[in-house]
């Protein structure tokens, strides 16, 4: 959408035009509007001084009032309803948003405006709304609309039955689905690779979170998880403190596991990460990251402990038959200038065995979730590359 919108098209009837005219003085407050004068008039006649405002302009200019812009093949006017209806490719500007439908109908009385047929509602910030019906409030804050779809600029998509819009800031979705998957090129209703599905789906942009209840975790159309209410950030969040994705784990030395990931957004340059992991044969796994970003590089600091609740499992003379175990790690790299730059990367472990029976979450192999091999041995180094 251009941010200016084009002229509308030569009607080529005067009555035509007036009506676009009077439509924007109903919306906009309903004040009767004087005809402006035609060009020759202009160059006639020197200008006329402004007539005196009437009190509802100077009260919509101290409110900061938004102009709206009509267009459509057809104004049809109901006075004894106060309804006016614009008719055929009904285009609406306003506010940096536009509205488009086959027909709209403003409701002078309720200030409501209800579009009906092939409806798209494309916001200031690029969210694209399709609809069958939406019914809105004049400044668009508040309506619901039915069979829904909102397509977002970062490729997120809502879809739902009903939805409505309260507050100017709450979008609430009834039988909704999310995803940030794209549609199958070949086959647009095939199913994505995920999708989470729920009775409400509650969008809050100015907290930018999104509210699920009573949803379920789709995975190529098939449900997977079931869960009772969750929250997560909607897609423009970059980072946010919260809970990340649990994980289950299962090993014949821990015996299950479940790992619980919390991130702590302390500051645009560093973040901390703790993820204790709850194991049925050995206790408690402590684990934890640190991040820092500079301006001519990063370090990070990862380390996790174990007390074994069954040392014995490993037997006598074994260097795992211990109270307690772990691992420290660290990386970092930094530019010198253009052409070179140094780091290092360290590891220290308790016994060369701990790395193989725990696979730490937040240890290198989770870095590149790919090398699915962990071994029992690591390099320290430090080094300076150049070229």
């Amino acid at each position: 959408m251009a941010d200016e919108p084009s002229a509308p098209p030569r009607m080529g009837l005067s009555r035509s035009l007036a009506a676009v005219v009077v439509i924007l003085g109903l919306i906009a407050g309903g004040g009767a509007l004087a005809p402006a004068p035609s060009h020759a008039q202009a160059l006639a006649f020197p200008a006329r001084p402004q007539p005196p405002k009437s009190a509802v302009a100077i009260e919509r200019e101290n409110s900061g009032q938004k102009q709206m812009l009509v267009q459509a093949s057809r104004i049809d006017y109901d006075y004894t309803n106060h309804l006016v209806s614009a008719v055929g490719n009904v285009q609406i500007y306003y506010g940096g948003s536009t509205l488009e439908a086959d027909k709209v109908i403003y409701n002078q009385a309720t200030k409501r405006l209800r579009a009906e047929g092939n409806v798209r509602l494309t916001d200031a910030e690029g969210r694209i709304t399709h609809g069958t019906i939406m019914d809105l409030s004049d400044d668009y804050r508040n309506g619901f609309v039915d069979a829904l779809r909102i397509d977002a600029p970062d490729d997120t998509r809502f879809a739902a039955a009903r939805a409505e819009r309260k507050e100017g800031n709450f979008t609430i979705f009834h039988n909704g689905v999310y995803t940030a998957c794209e549609p199958c090129k070949k086959d647009p209703k095939k199913a994505p690779e995920w999708q989470v599905k729920a009775k409400r789906i509650i969008h809050d942009q100015a907290d930018k979170m999104i509210y699920f209840e009573d949803a379920a975790l789709e995975f190529w159309g098939h449900s997977l998880v079931w869960m009772p209410y969750f929250s997560a950030p909607d897609p423009t969040v970059k980072r946010k403190t919260g809970f990340l994705m649990p994980a289950v784990t299962s090993s014949r030395i821990y015996g299950g596991a479940l790992e619980i990931p919390y991130y702590w957004a302390l500051a645009p340059d560093y973040d901390v990460t703790l993820a204790p992991k709850i194991t049925t044969k050995q206790g408690v796994l402590m684990q934890g990251e640190f991040r820092k970003r500079m301006a001519d590089g990063a370090f990070q600091i990862r380390g996790s402990v174990i007390r074994q609740t069954d040392k014995e499992y490993f037997g006598e003379g074994s260097s795992a038959n211990r109270d307690w175990r772990g691992s420290v790690e660290s990386s970092g790299q930094f530019a010198l200038d253009t052409k070179w730059t140094w780091g290092w990367d360290a590891l220290l472990l308790s016994d060369k065995y701990y790395l193989q029976d725990y696979n730490p979450g937040l240890s290198a192999y989770r870095q590149n979730p790919e090398n699915l091999s962990v071994t029992s041995e690591g390099i320290s180094q430090l080094y300076l590359t150049g070229r």
